[in-house]
């Protein structure tokens, strides 16, 4: 029972969160714009999976093969990694002119990483040397929040403005956990390999009873005040400009001014080992060879953890050379994760999208190019604006490398829609 209820909690979380990364800024340019209702509620939700080198075709399959020479040769040098992204978000705005923008809103975001370095996949593939060792080493990270914000938008002095007060609280949070992975050879032929970790697993709520007493979610104390009590706060800034004729352009960014905090810990240790002894005897049937893998019980503890949202700071711009029916709006900026703190990861981002409006922006189309969230995308949207209802889609490849993401490596989604006037 309780090896089933860690697995309901464990392998959902990691599949659906082993993330990334950053939380997406896409520009939209609509700063120095006239809003398209006075009052609107919308919602939002964005999903993206990627990694290096499996297409779904690859591993959806009822017998999973691997070709580990060729695999090794696939690896790019950073090693196989994989990213997920999640972000649903539910708002509300009111906008009585270009110079008062208001909104209330709120999301959940999540995100995650993985890594494992290409030195294992080629020691794999290509075997070793009698009578020695290698190592190489597997790492993965995840934090997932829940905000509470609002933004005011306004026009002075011909700058647009967008300030963003966030309130967030962490949901869980997973810290770069890093295993090391040991093979090694003897005289006899014998080919061991090992590899553990330990996990710990902050968390807003405490898991003791769910996991070990099987009791369910409706008996946690999963109120908003438990989930939200550890909160902390950021600030955002967007500003945006005109300088040219048709070439607007400004600057965003996100500071994190005071940190969540997560104060339920849960901790186990992971592994996994194989040894195989005389490996000449496939020749006679004599060969042996074994596996094993698990994970030990979980401890808990009450210990806090401190935790910012991602810094950001970026540059943007929007260029109408034709009008405001055709926008070529590039964006380039960069983000620490979890900064002020030893998890501190710094990463870069960017964007290119071409944005085409028709029928007096009741069509719109846009295609794209991005590395956000840590995860790289070629991106194709639409979305039909009726004034009363607007509605909007867009689909992406993903991958981990920018090549990959080309192969088909891993998709992306997000769907949107508002009502109002």
């Amino acid at each position: 029972m309780k090896k089933n209820l860690l697995k309901s909690i464990f392998v959902p979380l990691v599949a659906f969160s082993c993330v990334s990364g950053l939380f997406a800024y896409e520009f939209k340019g609509d700063l120095l714009s006239k809003p398209s209702r006075i009052f609107e509620i919308g919602v939002d939700a964005n999903a993206s999976f990627a990694n290096t080198n499996f297409q779904l075709k690859d591993v959806l399959k009822k017998n999973l093969v691997f070709d580990l020479k060729q695999l090794a040769k696939d690896v790019p040098d950073d090693g196989f990694s994989l990213g997920i992204y999640s972000e649903e978000k539910v708002f509300v705005n009111l906008n009585l002119s270009s110079r008062f923008r208001f909104s209330v809103f709120t999301s959940v975001e999540a995100v995650g990483r993985f890594n494992i370095e290409k030195d294992l996949f080629e020691t794999l593939a290509d075997g070793m040397s009698v009578g020695s060792t290698k190592t190489g080493e597997v790492e993965g990270s995840a934090e997932a929040y829940a905000c509470i914000g609002t933004s005011f938008q306004t026009i002075i002095k011909d700058f647009g403005l967008k300030f963003t007060p966030t309130y967030f609280s962490p949901l869980f949070y997973v810290p770069k956990t890093t295993a090391t992975a040991t093979v090694t050879t003897d005289s006899s032929g014998a080919i061991k390999a090992e590899a553990e970790a330990n996990i710990d697993i902050y968390t807003a709520v405490d898991m003791h009873d769910f996991i070990e007493n099987g009791k369910h979610f409706d008996d946690l104390n999963l109120g908003a005040g438990s989930l939200l009590s550890g909160g902390g706060f950021d600030f955002s800034i967007e500003a945006e400009r005109n300088w040219l004729e048709g070439l607007n352009a400004g600057l965003y960014t996100r500071i994190p001014l005071v940190a969540g905090s997560l104060k339920n810990k849960m901790s186990t240790r992971v592994w996994a080992n194989f040894y195989e002894n005389n490996v000449l005897g496939y020749l006679n049937d004599t060969e042996e060879h074994g596996n094993d893998h698990g994970y030990a019980d979980f401890t808990y503890s009450s210990e806090t953890k401190k935790i910012h949202r991602p810094f950001k700071l970026g540059l943007n711009a929007t260029y109408m050379p034709f009008g405001d029916w055709f926008k070529i709006q590039p964006a380039i900026g960069f983000g620490v994760r979890n900064p002020y703190s030893s998890d501190a990861t710094f990463f870069p981002e960017y964007a290119l999208d071409f944005r085409l409006s028709v029928v007096r922006h009741i069509f719109n189309f846009n295609i794209g190019t991005a590395y956000q969230n840590q995860i790289f995308q070629q991106r194709l949207g639409f979305s039909f604006d009726f004034r009363a209802i607007e509605i909007m889609a867009k689909a992406s490849w993903c991958g981990t490398t920018i090549g990959s993401s080309f192969s088909r490596k891993g998709y992306g989604a997000m769907v949107g829609v508002r009502f109002g006037w």
